[in-house]
């Protein structure tokens, strides 16, 4: 007998919509999840449970890219040496390109070609990045704890800051967050004083905003910039988590500290060290007059949303990327930090966040001596208004690394002639 309901008996949860399902299934393979994780996803996240076959079918209706069907050797030649010639500092090894490929480039290109490329065209590269150029780092120091969520790691990162770029006052900081079981970028922003309490305070109930929870542990490094993040906190762990017997704040000595301090090598192999090389130029050339009071402001409107997509791109890069397998490791490995942060039962850890009120982070931003609006601001509104529209008469054109001088030059011009 026909079967007119059309349903198979089979509880499959609802599928989303085709425009909707599209989008999720180009997500994950931009995110390099195996097909396994791409069903986990799918029946966790999304409520639609499918077999293999049909996300096979799905991927093929959809045309998921995958890197079994690459463009052309000609178009993946001018793909990957366009991204490595990006990377000014000549840090970054194939498998970063790879994925910075599949991140900004919608490109998808195995990992031999993508090393054939750079062996024929960018050999000093490799020679930069051998591994008895590199510092050791400390090893074994690590264990997982109960799960993710229950340490986090803080810092600040100054590499940027005026002292560094030697261009007069002139100075971009950051400042990060990461979680310990998982190794996920919790959050990392481009701020202007990284050593401002009011600043980290404000940063924390961002984290906590973000992800509607506070996590058991804060861990930093000591400086007296985490007054305002630590009274946050504790007020925090004191109305949600009063019965835990963990420590809600943890100051450690930077060599201790190393989630987050490894982090900052991640950012200076894979944008750091190129995005500094490139705002030096503006010292090298003469384009930046560090006297200028105009010079500083278009810099202050420029550079520090340059340093924020860069920041951007680590974080999307390294979330989603496979760490590397290490079976004497004591946290995961092999694993995309996403994917552990999401599964961590998968892992053998827990979910240790702590769900709190939205309302009480608000109420405690207003406890916090500067409003966020301060210490977020590079520039005035008048300027940002007045450079806003001299940015839109050049066409609002893309700010990289590369073209941010060049831009730099053209709006003085504009703003010089108003």
């Amino acid at each position: 007998m026909p079967n007119s309901s059309g349903i198979n008996g089979h509880q499959n949860g609802n599928r989303p919509p085709d425009e909707r399902l599209q989008e999720i299934l180009h997500d994950y393979s931009h995110r390099n999840l195996s097909l396994k994780q791409r069903l986990q996803y799918l029946q966790e996240k999304e409520g639609y449970k499918i077999s293999m076959t049909t996300l096979k079918k799905l991927n093929r209706q959809f045309k998921v890219p995958t890197v079994n069907k690459p463009p052309p050797l000609p178009v993946s030649t001018t793909l990957v040496t366009k991204v490595v010639a990006d990377d000014i500092a000549a840090q970054n090894g194939p498998s970063t390109i790879q994925q910075n490929l599949r991140l900004e480039h919608n490109a998808f290109i195995p990992r031999d070609t993508i090393h054939m490329i750079m062996k024929d065209n960018f050999p000093h590269g490799a020679q930069i990045r051998f591994p008895g150029k590199k510092v050791p780092r400390p090893r074994g120091l690590l264990s997982p704890g109960d799960g993710v969520f229950q340490e986090v790691h803080c810092d600040g990162h100054e590499k940027m800051n005026a002292k560094a770029l030697r261009m007069g006052s002139v100075s971009i900081d950051i400042y990060g967050m990461r979680c310990h079981a998982s190794g996920k970028i919790l959050f990392e922003v481009a701020v202007p004083n990284a050593r401002c309490s009011s600043t980290v305070g404000h940063i924390y109930l961002d984290l906590v905003e973000k992800y509607g929870m506070i996590c058991q542990q804060l861990t930093v490094d000591g400086g007296s910039e985490t007054g305002e993040m630590y009274a946050c906190h504790t007020v925090l762990r004191e109305k949600y988590g009063a019965d835990l017997k963990r420590a809600a704040f943890v100051a450690l000595p930077s060599t201790k500290n190393i989630v987050i301090e490894g982090s900052w090598g991640h950012w200076l192999k894979f944008r750091g060290k190129t995005i500094r090389s490139a705002i030096e130029v503006g010292r090298e050339q003469g384009y930046f007059q560090p006297t200028n009071d105009l010079h500083i402001s278009l810099f202050n409107w420029i550079w520090p949303k340059v340093v924020q997509l860069g920041i951007s791109n680590l974080v999307d890069y390294w979330n989603n990327h496979k760490t590397r397998t290490q079976r004497t490791a004591n946290i995961p490995s092999g694993a995309a930090p996403n994917t552990v942060f999401d599964f961590p039962e998968n892992y053998g850890l827990i979910n240790c966040g702590i769900e709190v009120d939205l309302q009480d982070v608000s109420a405690l931003r207003e406890t916090i001596p500067r409003t966020r609006e301060e210490c977020y601001r590079w520039v005035s509104d008048e300027f940002n208004h007045t450079a806003g529209n001299a940015y839109a008469q050049l066409g609002s054109p893309l700010l990289t690394h590369n073209s941010a001088w060049q831009i730099f030059i053209d709006m003085l011009h504009i703003l010089h002639t108003e």
